[in-house]
């Protein structure tokens, strides 16, 4: 049935964008302007897999690695990934440049901006799908189907911008991926892919800090109110959540979606699930793991939730000189 539902839409379809529930454990899928944001060398390893109970489950495997050089007040990054969409009927490879510039404002704000030049290859694989004409009043006949099967593959580039301003204990940002609206269609006709508007930000609040390096007891202590909107097309979804951080352990929960003041339809609410987040940090090496409980009406289903699990380094390569310029406030280790 999913793939009956999928052949008669897929001609006129409106992708939307992956979305991360770690969204800030992904900056540079994010926001371009992140790029060099640590003011180190960073490298990070994501995975998503989403409803796995279900054939039409999501999987998305990604990669970044950016750097911060002090004397240009510039960040590089490169970006990568892989997404498998419904038992990997559709399949997309991503890989993006970027480069971010950051400007002192006063004393206490910061000012970054980003750019991403993108190239995109998207298949489809029809070997996966059936077609109506291969049914009767039998049932599935197993014959081939007489639809045009031309477009298995297409592929565009693409430009993203952002920009984020920051202070010592909060943030700002706003990112349009898709600027340049690429055609995705896969037979040719016009089948634009939406700009993706967000709007992220988050406020830092520290109940203890450790003055000492010496002290054993009094520990880092802080809790991190944030919100990510985002809409593309039709759809929009805004996820709000809280992450506490205490010395080199991290968790969080938040909720995704838009309840009572959005409706899809009478009686159908943007409500779309809860996350958990459980995290720690190994010298170098930062580990997290969070968990979507689907709350919409997809719960029926038994979707299996969603998991994700990040891997983030920082290294210190060249070692910077000077005196330490502001980090962001972001929920990081």
């Amino acid at each position: 049935m999913f793939s009956i539902l999928f052949c008669a839409l897929c001609q006129h379809l409106h992708a939307q964008d992956i979305q991360f529930s770690q969204f800030y454990a992904t900056p540079l899928y994010q926001n371009p302007a992140f790029a060099g944001s640590a003011h180190a060398t960073r490298f990070i390893l994501h995975q998503r897999l989403q409803w796995p109970s279900l054939d039409a489950r999501y999987i998305t495997s990604m990669f970044s690695a950016d750097h911060y050089f002090e004397k240009q007040r510039s960040g590089v990054g490169i970006i990568a990934f892989r997404d498998w969409q419904g038992a990997s009927i559709i399949n997309s490879s991503h890989i993006g440049l970027q480069y971010a510039y950051e400007l002192p404002i006063s004393e206490k704000l910061t000012f970054r901006a980003g750019l991403e030049a993108s190239f995109v290859s998207r298949s489809l694989n029809y070997a996966l799908l059936t077609f109506p004409d291969q049914y009767s009043v039998a049932g599935f006949l197993d014959n081939p189907t007489n639809e045009p099967l031309d477009g298995s593959s297409v592929t565009y580039a693409d430009l993203s911008s952002g920009g984020i301003l920051y202070h010592e204990n909060f943030w700002v940002g706003l990112s349009a991926h898709h600027m340049n609206t690429p055609n995705q269609s896969f037979y040719g006709d016009l089948s634009n892919l939406p700009v993706k508007w967000a709007v992220t930000g988050g406020y830092k609040i520290v109940l203890r800090k450790n003055q000492s390096t010496a002290s054993l007891e009094e520990k880092t202590f802080s809790i991190t109110p944030t919100f990510h909107y985002k809409t593309q097309g039709r759809s929009d979804q805004t996820d709000i959540g809280l992450y506490a951080l205490y010395d080199n352990i991290i968790a969080g929960v938040w909720y995704r979606g838009i309840p009572y003041l959005k409706r899809y339809r009478e009686y159908l609410h943007n409500n779309e699930s809860m996350v958990v987040l459980l995290g720690f940090k190994i010298d170098n090496l930062s580990i997290s793991y969070s968990y979507d409980v689907t709350v919409s009406k997809l719960a029926g289903a038994q979707t299996g939730g969603s998991h994700e699990i990040n891997l983030t380094y920082l290294t210190d390569w060249p070692p910077r000189r000077g005196k330490p310029r502001r980090k962001l406030p972001c929920p990081r280790f």
